[in-house]
């Protein structure tokens, strides 16, 4: 394993803030195999535009890479092509930071087609600007090989004009999928079915929570992967799920979030994180039994930032069966267990609440040549009566307000 020296800068925040966001910076390393042998932390007034740490900093670390027997120098935060270069020529070393590594991570984890694409896309325009900082620590021989999947994968990809070719040509691919998405949303829209999407940290539990909901509902798929690792799944997963003869809804479970998420990445994963800005509700998943504000307020800036901050969210925490003590949090959530299935019941019910809270019950009458209308109802809601007379087949049947409007000429009176 490559042995990694960890860099900080307590610059807006507290020390025990940037502490914090290098011992998740820790996790993300060692998730491809890279161990950490120490961590520094400056606190500074301001960032430096030569080497965004002071100069002393650097001739410290420089000291500490010789003693520790460093490979590899991991800055939490998103160097600018200027800083990587100087760092690089200073420290004679390989300098990433956070958004390399998350970026590499990504393309460990992606298996789809669609997330290959937009993992590549994202660290091709995370190269462009960096080609002559990311050339030297990619060409290093000896001490800091790692390069994984990521950004330095073959000297080729280190051209300018390639990369704008190649960004081009992905971004076209990704519009196919994005347009052939689109035909599978408009075909949900046309048959009124609500969509809920898993948001949260990445492994906070969010696939479990999937499989959990699968389970209660009787949904005899295949569960989806669950692993204590981060990002363990990047590609989205779609199921549809009902509760008796009420109405079903689509659950989606997306790409996890962490702090600092690089914006290569963001604008990268659009595709799959529109699936997140056109959910009529999203299940904001948080891991209960080892809370963390942070957490919550990373996820909820993610949402703002891909427009999805105006959908209503349902806080849900995970892991009751270990959790020691209930998080002092200032909104409602449901607190469920995956292991025991605690609460899972009160969660189908919030959805069905939050999804549903303006349906009705209606009354009709189908005429018998109309019998695909009712076979409709009967799949896609609650039917609570169903009489079958002379002129028709009458139904009692719990319809939402766009179908209570399509359906407007076979409603009939209550009397």
């Amino acid at each position: 394993m490559d042995q990694a020296l960890l860099v900080g800068l307590s610059y807006k925040e507290t020390t025990e803030q940037t502490l914090n966001s290098l011992n998740e910076l820790e996790h993300l390393a060692l998730a491809l195999d890279i161990q950490t042998k120490d961590k520094v932390i400056q606190n500074a007034k301001t960032i430096s535009s030569r080497f965004y740490i002071g100069s002393g900093k650097v001739q410290e670390i420089k000291k500490m890479i010789e003693v520790l027997d460093i490979d590899i120098v991991i800055f939490d935060d998103t160097l600018s092509p200027a800083q990587l270069k100087n760092l690089e020529k200073e420290l004679e070393i390989q300098i990433i930071d956070r958004s390399f590594l998350i970026l590499s991570i990504f393309a460990e984890r992606a298996q789809s087609k669609e997330a290959v694409l937009e993992v590549s896309l994202a660290q091709k325009m995370y190269m462009l600007p960096r080609l002559v900082g990311l050339n030297n620590s990619l060409s290093r021989q000896g001490g800091g090989s790692y390069n994984a999947k990521g950004p330095g994968e073959t000297k080729l990809e280190l051209d300018r004009r390639k990369l704008l070719n190649d960004i081009s040509l992905i971004k076209a691919e990704l519009a196919k999928i994005k347009a052939e998405k689109q035909i599978s949303r408009k075909q949900r829209i046309k048959n009124r079915i609500p969509v809920v999407a898993l948001v949260g940290y990445t492994n906070a539990g969010k696939s479990s929570i999937m499989n959990s909901l699968s389970d209660y509902l009787h949904h005899d798929s295949e569960h989806v992967l669950e692993k204590n690792m981060l990002f363990a799944t990047l590609d989205t997963k779609a199921k549809r799920l009902q509760k008796d003869n009420n109405q079903p809804f689509i659950l989606v479970d997306t790409v996890g979030f962490v702090s600092k998420l690089p914006h290569e990445l963001i604008r990268s994963f659009e595709s799959t994180l529109s699936d997140v800005v056109s959910a009529d509700l999203l299940l904001h998943i948080v891991d209960g039994a080892y809370f963390n504000q942070l957490q919550i307020d990373t996820t909820k800036q993610v949402l703002t930032e891909i427009g999805a901050d105006h959908i209503e969210r349902l806080l849900v925490l995970t892991k009751k069966e270990i959790a020691l003590s209930t998080p002092q949090i200032q909104e409602d959530y449901i607190f469920v267990s995956n292991r025991t299935k605690e609460n899972i019941d009160a969660l189908v019910d919030a959805i069905y609440g939050h999804i549903y809270k303006s349906n009705r019950i209606q009354y009709l009458r189908i005429p018998f040549d109309k019998g695909q209308i009712y076979s409709q109802i009967k799949e896609n809601n609650t039917v609570l009566e169903t009489k079958y007379e002379e002129d028709g087949t009458y139904v009692k049947a719990i319809l939402t307000p766009e179908q209570t409007d399509l359906l407007k000429q076979y409603i009939i009176s209550k009397d």
